[in-house]
């Protein structure tokens, strides 16, 4: 019998850069991946490096390596783990094969073998001093992967430098440019999933930092929910009330003169601002007509990986990694 040739596995690789707060009496000296690579070698065992992240769930870090990248200065080490997901003592489901003599299917349960769980999924990362190319699986977003990285180096040893930690994903140079090309017509924050992705964000990761005007944005979003609230929570107006909301930044584009244009570049920044963090439930609105959402925003793309299971190989995906580094630097992204 001839073998069914397994087709390769999409990955999607996104570029984070990590940067530190200044803040008085805290004196940052290494950077995350020293500071990683000191700390995954201190918790030596897998116990140690798993932390639970809520509704049952834990991330744990797996394995760490180190490759040489080729950069256009020369070869220099980065380094390299994995994380898996997984939920402690679930079941997976099955179901039976379709067929002709079947009408309907049910739903079964398979328990995973003894001092074993089912991996629910499994990112991998690579980190160049403080940049970071990573793909998380496509059942957590890459703020699990940012919320292991505090834990990991706070347990470490780093309580101070994990605390003003800031890892932000990079916006893409070319959305970038557009935003700066055609202007900004209109920005439009959807409530429900701009306060969704936010509270997911933090509850995977309290220390996510905010910066100041997307706290003023936030702030904005809530201020009209407390319009329709009593004493409810955003949750349960979102949630159990079914209303939402929407904010509307816009720019009129038949004023002219000094002011104008200041408010434009305030519209600009606000939009590249929306356009360089994790958080969704906005559509920007450039003078040209462009739309770009979350998804269009970030820095990344895909490549091809061999399975292995549900999950792809490791070293191959690592691989990609590297490459991705490696392109990103000749093409001077890691400086920008």
């Amino acid at each position: 019998m001839t073998l069914k040739k397994e087709k390769p596995k999409n990955r999607t690789v996104y570029y984070f850069r990590c940067e530190f707060a200044k803040i008085e009496g805290v004196a940052v000296k290494d950077t995350l991946e020293t500071m990683t690579k000191s700390a995954w070698l201190k918790l030596n065992s897998t116990e140690e490096r798993t932390f639970y992240i809520g509704e049952e769930r834990s991330v744990v870090g797996m394995k760490l390596s180190s490759r040489k990248a080729k950069l256009s200065y020369g070869n220099r080490d980065c380094t390299l783990f994995s994380v898996g997901l997984y939920e402690e003592g679930a079941s997976a489901n099955t179901i039976n094969k379709p067929s002709k003599a079947s009408a309907e299917l049910e739903a079964g349960t398979y328990d995973a073998p003894i001092d074993q769980e089912f991996l629910d999924g499994e990112g991998f990362v690579c980190i160049f001093g403080n940049h970071l190319i990573m793909s998380p699986a496509a059942t957590f977003r890459a703020s699990v992967i940012n919320g292991f990285l505090s834990s990991l180096i706070e347990k470490g040893g780093y309580v101070k430098e994990s605390n003003v930690m800031d890892i932000q994903q990079v916006a893409d140079i070319d959305v970038v440019k557009t935003i700066e090309d055609e202007g900004v017509s209109n920005i439009v924050v959807n409530a429900v999933s701009y306060l969704s992705t936010l509270e997911y964000i933090k509850r995977i990761d309290p220390k996510e930092k905010i910066s100041g005007k997307l706290q003023k944005i936030t702030k904005m979003v809530k201020g009209v929910l407390d319009v329709l609230r009593d004493d409810d929570t955003d949750a349960e107006i979102l949630e159990k009330e079914g209303l939402n909301a929407k904010v509307v930044i816009s720019h009129d584009g038949r004023t002219s003169g000094n002011d104008a244009d200041i408010g434009q570049e305030h519209a600009k920044d606000t939009a590249k601002l929306l356009a360089s963090t994790n958080v969704g439930g906005y559509v920007i609105t450039t003078k040209s007509g462009t739309k770009l959402t979350n998804e269009d925003t970030v820095l990344k793309h895909t490549v091809k990986v061999k399975r292995h299971g549900k999950s792809v190989d490791r070293d191959k995906m690592w691989l990609k990694l590297v490459e991705s580094l490696e392109a990103y630097e000749r093409e001077g992204i890691l400086e920008q």
